[in-house]
């Protein structure tokens, strides 16, 4: 599975900078960015983070501002994240001691910073990977007016994205029903290798095909009774799937 990279960074210009930084060290590794404390924990217990990038300073409205250190302290006591990778950035000088001691950082880098030494810290962080549950047990929380819904990966039979929303449709029966979102950022999200799109509004799980027919376009899926279309650009995809047996 790919790398997860989440920045906290209040300052916009320096976190585009960490963020090209980090996809110049891997360039498949998702990366995911805050301006605050609250969207970070958000962000953090909703996906599985390999690595962390925080700045100390996170309000500059607020003397003497340390919220960085204190959502380091959060990470540390969440029990996936006890030995993840963190990279703290800031201006400070007294805090070294600190988040290396306390906090077991992986590194500290002072503003302004320098990209080798960014660059070099992150292929250090990206090296190991958080312990996540095996794809088959995963779990991906889907977002809707505000209310987090966990859904296995294995549940999932297919996702069509149309008509400005998007149907989950589920091995247990039903469907959930979220606000739209195209396919691509879909599949970047839930980062699943099971799951796989054959057009441009459908995704499929592969594990529940029960037929491919290339000629007509179209894949038949245990528990779906309607066949999916299998778009005219996706063909050349659905094939190779065929031939590796699904």
């Amino acid at each position: 599975m790919k790398k997860t990279v989440l920045i906290i960074e209040d300052n916009k210009t320096q976190l585009e900078m960490l963020k090209k930084l980090v996809l110049e060290v891997n360039a498949e590794a998702v990366v995911y960015t805050a301006s605050e404390v609250k969207a970070a924990y958000q962000i953090m217990m909703e996906k599985i983070i390999d690595a962390f990038l925080v700045d100390i300073i996170l309000d500059v409205t607020k003397p003497g501002d340390t919220s960085g250190i204190k959502l380091g302290e959060k990470i540390r006591t969440i029990p996936q994240y006890m030995f993840a990778p963190v990279i703290f950035i800031t201006s400070l000088e007294d805090t070294t001691r600190y988040t290396y001691t306390d906090l077991n950082c992986l590194g500290y880098v002072e503003k302004p910073f320098s990209p080798d030494r960014v660059k070099q810290l992150i292929k250090r962080a990206l090296y190991f990977s958080t312990e996540k549950e095996t794809e088959k047990e995963a779990v991906h929380c889907f977002r809707k007016e505000g209310i987090l819904y966990p859904i296995k990966i294995k549940n999932i039979i297919y996702i069509e994205s149309i008509n400005h929303i998007v149907n989950i449709y589920l091995s247990e029966g039903g469907a959930l029903t979220i606000p739209y979102r195209p396919c691509k950022q879909l599949l970047d999200d839930i980062n699943a290798s099971v799951l796989i799109q054959c057009s441009r509004n459908a995704i499929i799980n592969k594990d529940y095909i029960e037929n491919i027919d290339l000629t007509n376009r179209y894949i038949a899926l245990r528990g779906i009774q309607t066949p999916v279309e299998i778009g005219i650009t996706y063909k050349r995809k659905m094939l190779m799937e065929y031939k590796n047996g699904y």
